[in-house]
């Protein structure tokens, strides 16, 4: 199951994808306060085993400690992660939230790496790097399930902005070619800002790419 909660910055989105047979499952890109998600969480009967991040900008990861120190459940992002995670201009909370959020995650993954959940190794995801947006920008795909949560690499009918710490638009759009129009076409992309959308309605309406062809 998929639940959406919505973040404090930016209207982002954090999402909490649960195993139905578990229980456990995976915070990805808590935006919203830590607290608050943890209070959901255990009211709702769900284990988080990991938190994820599609990358460091602070709208996304504005919860991630506190939602660690209240489940004890790992960070785990993108190597490239770590230049934001630890550095408030460009993870850009000290401009989105007037305070500076630094932290280290736990774990720092490679492209194509998967998450797998303790209690049930049939529900995973694996790490794809779609810089661009952000150096450290990745999305979690779930191929079993044909789910892929984007963060800001992709939205319905737009992409990432690239003009912040770390961008390249012309990365971006490579990227994007690369790791999600690979992707089976009928693959919900759950983007981190908006409406969900698929692979194959982002390949023939998207209209960003028009103006990269």
């Amino acid at each position: 199951m998929i639940e959406i909660m919505r973040g404090l910055l930016c209207e982002e989105l954090t999402y909490l994808y649960i195993d139905d047979k578990s229980k456990h499952g995976f915070v990805i890109d808590p935006g919203a306060d830590g607290k608050r998600i943890a209070e959901y969480v255990k009211e709702k009967g769900y284990v988080i085993e990991k938190i994820l991040l599609t990358h460091g900008h602070g709208d996304h990861i504005y919860g991630a400690d506190g939602l660690r120190k209240a489940t004890g459940a790992p960070i785990v992002m993108h190597k490239e992660g770590k230049s934001y995670v630890t550095n408030p201009v460009w993870n850009l909370s000290r401009a989105l939230c007037g305070e500076d959020i630094i932290f280290e995650a736990d774990e720092y993954l490679e492209h194509g790496d998967e998450v797998i959940l303790s209690s049930n190794e049939a529900f995973k995801v694996r790490l794809l790097h779609v810089p661009g947006h952000t150096t450290d920008g990745a999305i979690f795909y779930s191929e079993s399930e044909q789910r892929a949560f984007v963060g800001d690499t992709i939205f319905a009918g737009s992409v990432g902005r690239s003009d912040f710490p770390g961008g390249n638009a012309l990365r971006l759009m490579s990227a994007i070619r690369a790791q999600v129009f690979t992707l089976p076409e009928e693959t919900t992309l759950f983007p981190g800002h908006g409406p969900s959308t698929t692979v194959r309605r982002e390949i023939d309406t998207n209209p960003v790419f028009n103006m990269f062809e």
